[in-house]
């Protein structure tokens, strides 16, 4: 291979993986299917190169049809691993096939280590902006830096790594401990446990704690979706009750409602000034940047702040109004981009009715974007990733090992055509239906009740996360003696006291120092990274890694 064939390999890599391919990068160029055909291409064998990755993409279709926000990078196998497999003649499933992608599956850690930490730091740099209500900076951490530090660590490694033989690349991974490996990954959910304590200082307050541990018992026993439906159950239950508590000549709830200012009237409130272009540039905005800044922190959170800064400029005209709504909607945002597109229609429908007069505070705008956040992230899980995508790469991968190059063209056509017009459609309709509830809701005196429960949902839904975001426990080689017996301390002791105790009680430690110690988020960052090295270190001379 060539040095110019690497660097353009390596460019096709750092392009998969950037903001700017409209959102397909993940679902399109990321596939081995695709990232084969290029590479092929490339070397002048296109027919082999969409085999072998339509081949590749049926072995790991599990694993690329995927919502993982840090998970392995299945691009990199496509990209580096096909046209070393290529070159020297490996069929995929062969060991010098499973050697060379365990090898490339630890680089892809290192890689997506660096990224996300360095986009956690990003995160705060937003809020910094964002509280001088600055939305155009907001915007530029996706455009600007982001971009700029995921080329330089997705087209350097790549390239550097296709200019190594197979034996080479193999034998540098070896070199990695353990240990440190397992403290890149500690440190992901240790960052993505400070994320959701930050959310819980804002949702979990007053019956709202209680909604945030009662999610987090509910997880041991339901998935995502079951937990979300249990949630917006007992939160539709307690809203009702919530409103026949409501003060006669208020329309505001009893003391167990978080305060809000009191509503205007009706014919006090002016127009919106949002027309269908500003609808159009907050879509745009999305498509292209829901995962440019991905951190370990608050995942898609500046991506979402991005796309409502147009919203944030036409709705509010002061600094400090800003500064309120983009911090809003820089809070923990984790959901499936196209179906997903739906939170985001329904969070400028939700600022547009704040801007227009209905009293909506932080704490119930963060819930229920939460709520929405985790349901259509479940739901476009199943259908868009789980159905459609399987379905496409299973008919192109298909084609592509019978040599017919139309395999991987239909998937790409298909793929962007469905993905696209799911997101759209998803986005216009969150929009459209949370106007006619909310005006629904106001017009039947439910308004302050359905935000009483849409805070209580947000705070369940957000102790569900805690098992699917930070996973924390020891590992299974953390165990004593005691006279001969040997007791593994996570089954035989943490376990029989509580399962998963320890993802808890690391957010209340952190939710603690954040609320009562008023603690430095960005402080905090970095002496969670430090611990999680510290503490991989230590079990790792203890022997327990």
């Amino acid at each position: 291979m060539s040095v110019f064939q690497a660097a353009l390999i390596a460019l096709c890599y750092a392009f998969s993986q950037s903001a700017f391919n409209a959102g397909l990068g993940g679902y399109i160029l990321s596939q081995p299917l695709v990232a084969g055909t290029i590479v092929g291409v490339l070397l002048g064998d296109p027919l082999a190169g969409a085999a072998l990755g339509g081949t590749l993409n049926l072995s790991a279709l599990a694993l690329s049809q995927l919502r993982l926000r840090f998970g392995p990078d299945i691009a990199l196998a496509g990209y580096v691993g096909i046209p070393i497999m290529l070159l020297n003649g490996v069929a995929v499933d062969t060991p010098q096939a499973l050697a060379v992608f365990g090898a490339l599956a630890v680089f892809s850690t290192l890689l997506v280590f660096v990224r996300g930490v360095f986009n956690s730091v990003l995160a705060h740099w937003a809020d910094y902006f964002a509280e001088r209500g600055d939305a155009a900076l907001v915007a530029f951490i996706n455009v600007g830096p982001s971009q700029v530090w995921l080329f330089v660590i997705t087209f350097i490694p790549a390239f550097v790594l296709l200019r190594f033989d197979m034996q080479a690349l193999v034998s540098v991974t070896d070199a990695l401990p353990l240990w440190v490996q397992t403290a890149l990954r500690l440190s992901q959910h240790l960052l993505a446990a400070l994320g959701i304590a930050m959310s819980a200082r804002v949702l979990a307050r007053g019956s709202s704690a209680a909604y945030f541990v009662l999610g987090w018992l509910a997880a041991h026993a339901f998935g995502p979706a079951p937990l979300t439906l249990l949630g917006a159950s007992i939160a539709t239950i307690h809203a009702f009750v919530a409103r026949k508590r409501m003060e006669p000549a208020q329309d505001t709830l009893a003391t167990d409602a978080l305060p809000s200012d009191q509503l205007e009237p009706e014919d006090s409130r002016a127009p919106s000034p949002l027309v269908p272009a500003d609808l159009r540039v907050s879509f745009m905005l999305w498509l292209f940047f829901h995962n440019a800044a991905l951190n370990f922190e608050r995942f898609q959170n500046i991506g979402l702040a991005t796309a409502l800064a147009p919203i944030a400029r036409k709705l509010y005209a002061t600094a400090e109004e800003r500064a309120a709504c983009l911090r809003r909607h820089l809070a923990l945002f984790s959901t499936e981009f196209s179906l997903g597109a739906a939170a985001v229609g329904a969070s400028v429908a939700l600022e547009e009715r704040r801007a227009m007069g209905d009293a909506i505070n932080e704490a119930e705008c963060v819930g229920a974007k939460t709520g929405a956040m985790a349901a259509l992230g479940v739901t476009g899980d199943a259908l868009v990733q789980g159905v459609v995508t399987a379905f496409a790469v299973a008919i192109g991968a298909s084609l592509a090992r019978q040599g017919n190059l139309l395999g991987p063209f239909l998937f790409v056509v298909f793929e962007a055509t469905v993905v696209l017009c799911v997101a759209y459609a998803s986005f216009q309709f969150g929009y459209t239906q949370l106007r006619r509830v909310a005006a629904w809701a106001r017009a039947n005196e439910w308004l302050r009740a359905g935000l009483f429960g849409a805070v209580r949902l947000g705070a369940f839904v957000l102790g569900g996360l805690l098992l699917t975001y930070a996973p924390l426990h020891l590992p299974g080689g953390a165990i004593i003696e005691i006279d001969g017996a040997r007791i593994a301390l996570q089954h035989a002791v943490l376990d029989r006291i509580m399962p998963n105790m320890i993802p808890l009680l690391v957010v209340l430690a952190l939710w603690w120092l954040l609320r009562y110690r008023n603690t430095s988020p960005m402080v905090l960052l970095g002496v969670l990274i430090a611990l999680a090295f510290a503490i991989c270190g230590a079990l790792s001379l203890v022997g327990w890694l």
